[in-house]
């Protein structure tokens, strides 16, 4: 998918940036929280008998951060199957890679 990537078209992006700033919001206000309390659904409620309390928390701040952190190759291969634009594709992931890296 690399490959065929017209790199010049990557300065383009910046001219409709709403499909970036869509993403960044979803992956960084709305699926952290989310992740949240559905993690603390399962291992302070369904969970609470088998595992300690310090654990949970343990479990949940792993949850939260699995939850914030897409899966670079996953949306690249998702971005492929769809039929999406790769330049697009890839200023999104490495933006969110930046962000995470931060």
């Amino acid at each position: 998918m690399m490959l065929k990537i017209d790199f010049n078209s990557v300065k383009d992006i910046g001219k409709n940036p709403k499909g970036l700033f869509i993403t960044w919001f979803v992956n960084w206000i709305i699926k952290p929280f989310t992740m949240y309390l559905i993690a603390s659904l399962f291992f302070f409620i369904i969970y609470k008998g088998f595992i300690s309390k310090e654990l949970a928390l343990e479990y949940l701040a792993g949850a939260v951060l699995l939850g914030a952190a897409p899966c670079t190759a996953m949306v690249f291969v998702w971005s492929k199957l769809t039929k999406g634009d790769s330049a697009y594709t890839l200023v999104q992931v490495a933006s969110n890679d930046l962000i995470n890296i931060l």
